[in-house]
């Protein structure tokens, strides 16, 4: 039975290696259940961002938050645009009342 692959954030993948710089490599992938050769790639990535690898975390942080606000944003427009439906369809109801 195939496992389903995880998804890890660069937030998180950032974290993980600096955690592992902290703990030790063999601790930290054994918690987070990971091989080697995944934690090289993403100590390769961060290492060749350089010193803007925290550049890096906050660009896609930012990115994440845009997004959720993008979304919060279409969310409050279609409950506008709901309640802006249902006051004309009283509106009309209304006026049927009043004739």
């Amino acid at each position: 039975m195939a496992t389903q692959r995880r998804k890890f954030t660069n937030d998180e993948k950032l974290g993980i290696v600096q955690k592992a710089g902290k703990m030790g490599v063999t601790a930290v992938l054994h918690e987070h259940h990971l091989s080697y050769s995944v934690f090289a790639r993403w100590k390769k990535q961060f290492m060749q961002a350089g010193a803007n690898a925290a550049d890096v975390a906050a660009s896609n942080k930012a990115r994440y938050e845009l997004k959720h606000l993008q979304d919060e944003n279409m969310r409050l427009k279609k409950i506008i645009a709901d309640q802006a439906l249902e006051l004309e369809r009283k509106e009309e109801d209304l006026r049927k009342w009043k004739k």
